[in-house]
């Protein structure tokens, strides 16, 4: 997005940011506030100093003085598959015939770290309406909007057997044939659950979970539903004295959606009156459509939902890569049985009856520790999880991980684990194998793995081929809805009310006997309320 805002920054800054491009500025006239926000791609802002966020800021801020300024960063990646479900999800929503007409053999990328270079090889009528109007230049402005690089699309004329008059125009209301190799999803919509705006309907088909790997505007996602949650915010507009700034608090509803691609959790705010009709119907309907935008919390991608339909996923036209198959035996971190230590005994009262929520299932508790509180960035140093089937524990998977990089000093003194204690350990890629083969099968438990741990497995499994589309279940979801007279939901806070032992604190062995606690505790509270989901 050249203009002359732009070109008055690179001046102001000497050019010493190329790998900045601006995506966008909002002025806020009740805060005297300007918010621009440029694009950055993810390797770039790993290199991208405070300093350097500094200068810039003092830059945008010398070519507005008298008003504040506020400059955000929406990190970016770009590969062919990122890229052409981009190029799909424009061209659903503004050109149904081109829409059907490309695939893989007549869409060429080439994508290098300053050019996005798109052409399309297409049949002379299709051709003809794509030279005719602003259809490129519209899409260029869409990609240009996502991604850190030039945008550059052409097309080029392939002479078809069909003649002009011989061609039929396909109207939007048809059905695709065949959308298993345009990462589109085909869906059935129901009933609208909420909306933010006057939003009656999705108008473009959701793309695949696994494809979203970066910051984007109005996604659409589907998917089965789990791990729901209701909790309330501080309403920043509320004024005791002015009955038009709403309650003192608002609702806030999270779930997660998987599409059998990947996972994603997803955020609503729904207006007062339509909360609980929204909990009642996400508790009722397995399968969910969501239209809103995707952004970055603590290094995790999620979606903020700003409307949500029921709907029946065709799972049929869903393309699912076959991962790598189970191994058939550990390599570098072998199972352990389970030892009942006296240090460990977790909720002790003297009742030995297991609970009914735990019989049938098998859960992989599982914790991590890490480098960084960031899961994008994040290394594993240490990995244990606790197999527990009908409510038993069996067995034991617990190793340090060499990382790639020194541990940092604050790391070590939050965990005590420092670098003399992983330079022995087999690294990630050896230990991921083997922890895939311990999880296989099982519901993948733990305390914030939704938010943290999953996504760290997810991101480190990914290139190497595994697919953990093992149910996930969060003991922080659980414990927010079950424990409500906690003062708060973290580990240790629970740990103590409890009673279970939690002396090692933030190394994952501990961690996962304490969530397994939590787990139990949460477990006697749904059989209380004869509550299964």
């Amino acid at each position: 997005m050249y203009t002359k805002f732009f070109e008055e920054f690179t001046k102001a800054t000497e050019g010493k940011y190329p790998m900045l491009k601006l995506c966008g500025a909002k002025y806020i006239r009740s805060k005297n506030l300007l918010n621009v926000n440029f694009i950055i791609s993810a390797f770039e802002i790993q290199q991208f100093s405070d300093e350097q966020k500094a200068d810039v800021l003092n830059a945008v801020q010398s070519l507005f003085p008298g008003i504040d300024v506020a400059v955000s960063y929406t990190r970016t990646y770009a590969d062919n598959a990122v890229v052409k479900n981009k190029i799909l999800e424009f061209l659903n929503k503004n050109n149904q015939m081109l829409f059907r007409s490309i695939n893989d053999e007549n869409t060429v990328l080439n994508i290098s770290d300053d050019l996005i270079d798109i052409t399309f090889k297409l049949d002379t009528p299709i051709y003809k309406m794509f030279e005719t109007g602003t259809l490129c230049e519209d899409m260029a402005d869409f990609l240009d909007k996502s991604f850190n690089q030039t945008i550059s699309i052409g097309a080029e004329e392939c002479v078809s057997e069909l003649q002009d008059d011989d061609f039929e125009f396909i109207t939007s209301g048809s059905a695709v044939a065949d959308v298993s190799g345009l990462r589109l999803i085909r869906i059935d919509v129901g009933e609208k659950a909420m909306s933010r705006s006057k939003v009656d309907g999705v108008s473009q088909m959701p793309g695949y979970i696994a494809d979203v790997k970066t910051e984007a505007k109005n996604c659409v996602l589907c998917g089965k539903i789990s791990n729901i949650s209701k909790r309330f915010y501080n309403n920043k507009k509320y004024n005791p004295d002015d009955k038009k700034s709403g309650p003192e608090k608002l609702p806030m509803i999270k779930f997660m959606i998987d599409d059998s691609t990947g996972k994603m959790d997803c955020t609503c705010f729904p207006r007062q009156d339509d909360a609980d009709d929204l909990e009642t119907m996400l508790n009722t309907t397995p399968e969910v459509v969501c239209t809103g935008d995707i952004s970055r919390y603590n290094g995790a991608l999620s979606m903020t939902a700003s409307a949500v339909f029921a709907c029946s996923i065709d799972y049929n036209s869903i393309n699912t890569s076959v991962g790598k198959p189970v191994p058939s035996h550990y390599n570098f971190v072998y199972p352990q049985n389970y030892v009942s230590m006296s240090q460990q005994s977790l909720i002790d009262d003297g009742a030995d009856k297991i609970s009914e929520y735990l019989i049938g299932k098998t859960y992989v508790i599982f914790d991590l520790e890490t480098t960084s509180k960031f899961p994008d960035t994040a290394d594993i140093i240490q990995l244990s999880a606790l197999k527990v089937i009908d409510g038993v524990e069996k067995q034991t998977f617990t190793t340090f991980v060499k990382p790639p990089k020194s541990i940092p000093a604050e790391i070590t003194e939050l965990t005590g684990i420092d670098d003399d204690m992983v330079a022995a350990a087999p690294k990630i890629a050896d230990v991921l194998p083997d922890f895939y083969k311990f999880a296989n099968g099982a519901i993948l438990a733990g305390h914030n793995i939704i938010g943290y741990d999953y996504p760290i497995i997810a991101r480190f499994a990914e290139p190497m081929g595994y697919k953990f589309n093992n149910d996930l279940l969060d003991t922080l979801i659980l414990s927010r809805k079950y424990l409500t007279e906690m003062s708060n939901h973290k580990l240790t806070t629970l740990s103590k009310a409890l009673k279970i032992d939690h002396e090692n604190a933030h190394r994952s062995d501990a961690d996962v006997l304490a969530t397994w606690g939590v787990l139990k505790e949460v477990a006697k509270r749904i059989d209380l309320q004869g509550n299964k989901r």
